[in-house]
């Protein structure tokens, strides 16, 4: 192996070599020797100290050997030492029984920089290097110490940081699962530090300085891909129940506008065709024997003719105002000034707040009262003058009709029953829409009011 002819350390850092320090050549024939023979051979090399803890490994620029100390000796990272000992083979060649010479203080060489691949090639066995790796894991080793598991090109390793250099927890941005590292550290291809012989190598760093963060881990985990899946699939079923809603709710909107027009074609239109009708077969029946009386019903079928005429014109333009979002004020502006013209009576309109649009219900049934309000303080109270006031409020429409007519007692009012209609069409339009319906009633005149919630 590569490590093997790296134990040429009499070259070490380009020192001039002296009587006793055997060159390159002579370590290889060494190595070659304790092969063959399976017996220890004394040499004697130069190198710096690259690793100090649980292992002494030297290094100079030609190549890096392991010492295994006969007693302990002092060293340094970076000191130059001369070992003297015996060259031996196992798993790797190295120098037992060594017995170490500080030369002098020296600095730490650069690292080589290689790929994982470059290093499961073995070439660099013992050799300082660095390289980048994606942390996969991290778990404790021996009793204070962190074992890193890595990845990087095609190969799996470990870098394993001993317990007494570790100062403390790492860094937490270091200890990510998906972080990209740069590891300096020693190399030990095999990984038999380890005793984990899946790991292509291990690198043996020397404190928490030999690790550097190069890139955070990403975000795109498979657990945040699958949370995300599970977010989108949650969105989508909402989206798909709120469309369902929103359909469903305008359908019913639909529904309910279609009912209102109807049951309001009902209440207008069929009703003043039955009562032309009645009024028409009456007629026909009295025709022969009372003309004057016959005369009555055909006048009275004319009158609903033309009173009929009116409610198509009218429920015409409250369909037409509500397509185009019309106002219930512009509404009731057309309505006093045909009522005005007809009547001679003084009516103001007062408009306060923010006007919004109505649906056909509200718009209906709101112009239907005020309207009907209006005709009756014309009609029936001699009024001179009329005011109607739609204040528009935060979440409610007030709508009031007041007069100065000569007012009535409210509790003396016929019913449907007795041919009176106006008042409790007014109430019962008002409780059609959920509203409050106020009446006031005195000989100095009239008061209604409305409270529409919107």
């Amino acid at each position: 192996m590569a490590v093997a002819a790296a134990l040429g350390v009499c070259a070490a850092a380009g020192l001039a070599q002296t009587d006793g320090v055997q060159n390159l050549q002579s370590i290889e024939a060494a190595i070659q020797k304790a092969r063959s023979t399976k017996t220890p051979v004394p040499v004697v090399v130069r190198g710096i100290v690259i690793l100090n803890h649980e292992l002494l490994v030297i290094e100079d620029r030609t190549g890096a050997t392991e010492v295994q100390m006969a007693t302990p000796a002092p060293t340094a990272l970076g000191d130059e030492v001369e070992v003297t000992g015996r060259m031996t083979v196992s798993q790797r060649s190295r120098i037992e029984d060594g017995r170490l010479r500080r030369l002098w203080n020296g600095s730490m060489p650069l690292p080589l920089a290689i790929t994982p691949d470059e290093a499961a090639e073995g070439e660099n066995d013992l050799f300082l290097v660095q390289t980048d790796a994606r942390l996969l894991s991290a778990e404790p080793a021996g009793l204070t110490g962190v074992e890193l598991n890595l990845t990087g090109g095609h190969q799996n390793f470990s870098a394993i940081l001993p317990g007494d250099s570790a100062d403390g927890d790492l860094p937490r941005r270091l200890m990510q699962p998906g972080s990209t590292l740069r590891v300096t550290g020693v190399l030990f291809v095999s990984g038999d530090l380890t005793g984990n012989y899946g790991d292509s190598f291990t690198l043996r760093l020397r404190s928490p300085d030999d690790l550097e963060l190069v890139e955070g881990p990403s975000w795109w985990t498979r657990e945040h891909v699958l949370l995300l899946a599970g977010l989108f699939a949650i969105v989508v079923l909402i989206g798909v129940q709120l469309n369902a809603r929103s359909r469903h709710a305008r359908y019913r909107a639909v529904a309910e506008e279609r009912a209102n027009i109807s049951r309001d074609i009902h209440d207008t239109l069929a009703q003043g065709f039955a009562g032309i009708t009645l009024q028409l077969q009456a007629a026909e029946q009295t025709l022969d024997r009372d003309p004057r009386r016959a005369q009555a019903y055909l006048q009275e079928a004319l009158h609903l003719v033309r009173h009929s005429r009116n409610e198509s014109h009218l429920s015409v333009e409250i369909l037409r105002a509500a397509s185009r979002s019309e106002r219930l004020d512009a509404l009731i502006a057309r309505c006093i000034a045909q009522l005005q013209v007809d009547s001679g009576s003084a009516i103001e309109q007062q408009i306060t707040g923010e006007p919004v649009p109505l649906s056909y219900h509200l718009l209906n049934h709101c112009f239907r009262i005020v309207q009907e309000g209006i005709a009756n303080a014309v009609r029936h109270a001699q009024a001179t003058r009329i005011s109607v006031r739609v204040c528009y409020e935060p979440r409610r429409l007030r709508l009031e009709v007041e007069d100065n007519g000569l007012g009535f007692d409210p509790g003396s009012i016929p019913g449907p029953d007795r041919g009176s209609f106006g008042l409790t069409g007014m109430r019962e339009r008002a409780a059609a829409i959920h509203s409050d319906f106020h009446l006031e009633s005195s000989p100095t005149g009239t008061l209604i009011r409305v409270m529409v919630a919107l």
